[in-house]
């Protein structure tokens, strides 16, 4: 591949994350320059603000984190955030989607990032459950669109 179509798709490269993703494509967007446009799906602002349902943080660190109670979960996510200057830093568009109905992730967390720490476009799907499975059409289309346009291509 000549360098030519090298740097072209350099300047056209975008992340989308869900979930637990929805949480990492901001955070690498806020340090990886190279993203242009990042989009993260129910992802949390905060894992130690993580979820209503029983479990849900320790259940989801305990894969990659020592931990062995629900306040030792709290304690280390809270230090998995995009606060403390984080969200500031990124650079690139930002598109937050979020269900109203997720029991996992309070979707007026992203609301209230976009508000302070860095402004982002938001999507709530008013019935929308965690990652918005079950409304599907109310999202995709929009956020296909939306990279689209942010890396040049073309919305179809």
């Amino acid at each position: 591949m000549d360098r030519a179509v090298r740097e072209s798709r350099l300047r056209r490269v975008g992340t989308c994350g869900v979930s637990l993703g929805g949480y990492y494509a901001p955070r690498a967007s806020a340090f990886e320059k190279r993203i242009k446009a990042c989009i993260g799906l129910s992802g949390p602002y905060s894992l130690g603000r993580m979820g209503t349902a029983p479990g849900t943080l320790s259940r989801s660190l305990s894969g990659t984190q020592p931990v062995s109670t629900i306040d030792e979960a709290r304690r280390h996510g809270e230090t998995l955030s995009l606060g403390d200057g984080v969200a500031k830093q990124i650079e690139c568009p930002l598109l937050l989607v979020a269900g109203k109905q997720d029991r996992l992730i309070d979707w007026r967390i992203d609301e209230a990032c976009s508000r302070g720490e860095r402004a982002a476009t938001v999507i709530a799907v008013e019935d929308g459950n965690h990652v918005v499975n079950n409304r599907p059409y109310r999202y995709r289309h929009q956020i296909a669109d939306w990279m689209a346009e942010q890396l040049g291509g073309e919305v179809a």
